[in-house]
């Protein structure tokens, strides 16, 4: 059995990373069209896209001593789009290898941006999920995030948004 380790990704963990992310995504290919596939794609094995993310984002990993298990960014406030407001920060692609799903690795990871979000003065943490990630739906329920609203389908699915008060 690999051991565990949670850490703060640095920059020579991009490989990897990738690697995980496309791992952990792949079993979306079969449910989305072959153009949002592509797109989905892209946004995991694209270097810049990766290093654009890693540096405005905290990154965080699993790290089992043979690779990555999961990984996960926490974008800080500052940074909105046209789902997330200014002033929230937002979590981003979780990934979890499926070798090593049910173990609590997106739970801790989730737990991770948390902590970092609250020790960074956040006050609001957003989040958004859709109809084909029922497993992510269910682990943000349990860990408190409120479900928001309904937003326009993306790589043609259902998605909603999701925050937590981190102001309490």
């Amino acid at each position: 059995m690999d051991t565990l380790n949670y850490r703060s990704a640095v920059a020579a963990d991009a490989a990897a990373i990738r690697a995980t992310s496309l791992q952990s995504y792949r079993q979306f290919e079969k449910v989305l069209s072959r153009e949002y596939w592509e797109q989905m794609h892209h946004g995991m094995t694209d270097p810049g896209v990766l290093d654009e993310l890693m540096s405005i984002a905290a990154t965080f990993v699993c790290d089992t001593g043979s690779g990555l298990a999961g990984v996960v960014f926490l974008v800080p406030s500052g940074h909105p789009t046209p789902i997330y407001p200014a002033n929230w920060a937002y979590i981003r692609r979780l990934g979890v290898d499926p070798a090593f799903r049910s173990m609590g690795v997106g739970r801790r990871l989730i737990e991770l941006c948390i902590e970092q979000a609250r020790i960074n003065g956040e006050k609001i943490l957003g989040l958004h999920t859709g109809t084909m990630m029922p497993e992510a739906r269910r682990l943000y329920d349990r860990l408190g995030f409120s479900l928001i609203k309904e937003l326009e389908p993306l790589l043609g699915q259902q998605y909603w948004l999701y925050s937590m008060d981190l102001s309490q």
